[in-house]
């Protein structure tokens, strides 16, 4: 996340537990798969508790690229395939099913797309001098992970496009599911989303990520509704 390594291991930690635990209450083969989210998430989280160091100690430096792509695959790559799908196989309805496969095409799609940009265009992470962010030890400076892409103006005019077919499979989804407490997933989604949009407009990749990983306890409680209703 944005904020530190401290805060990034520290969530990692936690979602690892809730990771865990989630698994091993799953009861079926696709509930386990689905509660693998957190456990995702955990990694999500490390990987970027370890960018930070590699801003800061010299001995990391070299590692830092593959760091940076390691994140923004799981960020930008792994989501919009990885949650329509495990929502799917959850899925009982044979209509809604037939939407959701459309969804999991598009997310397939969109990590096609995102894996094949990274590897093409080269992304810088720095920590700017933010002189809008909120409150922060320093009166009006804070520092974050900020992803710097190197598109060209053609890539950059399909930002939009693609962040609709991203909403499209990872938020949407959770709303057609025909698991009640399955809508949760995609109010946690959406509200991390436009919060980190409204707050944290320059940082929106890193500080998304942390909040939508509260995400992570959602699915939790959604296994453990599950094996009661099993």
């Amino acid at each position: 996340m944005c904020f530190s390594a401290t805060a990034s291991f520290g969530a990692g930690a936690i979602l690892g537990v809730v990771g865990i635990i989630a698994v091993a209450k799953a009861k079926t083969k696709p509930q386990r798969v689905f509660a693998t989210i957190p456990l995702i998430f955990a990694v999500q989280q490390l990987t970027e508790g370890i960018l930070w160091l590699s801003l800061k100690n010299a001995e990391l430096l070299s590692w830092q690229p593959l760091l940076t792509y390691i994140y923004l695959v799981f960020a930008m790559a792994v989501w919009p395939l990885w949650v329509p799908l495990t929502i799917r196989l959850l899925e009982k309805d044979k209509k809604r099913k037939r939407i959701m496969n459309a969804l999991v095409a598009i997310g397939a799609a969109v990590s096609i797309i995102v894996t094949l940009v990274l590897s093409i265009y080269p992304v810088e992470v720095m920590t700017p001098l933010c002189l809008t962010c909120p409150v922060s030890p320093t009166p009006g400076i804070r520092n974050h992970l900020h992803y710097e892409f190197t598109f060209p103006a053609a890539a950059k005019s399909l930002i939009g496009m693609f962040t609709v077919l991203y909403i499209m499979a990872t938020i949407v989804t959770p709303f057609i599911s025909g698991i009640k407490k399955m809508k949760w997933l995609g109010v946690v989604f959406l509200v991390s989303y436009l919060f980190a949009v409204i707050f944290y407009n320059n940082f929106v990749v890193s500080v998304w990520c942390f909040f939508a990983a509260l995400l992570s306890f959602v699915v939790l409680w959604i296994i453990l509704e599950l094996r009661k209703t099993a």
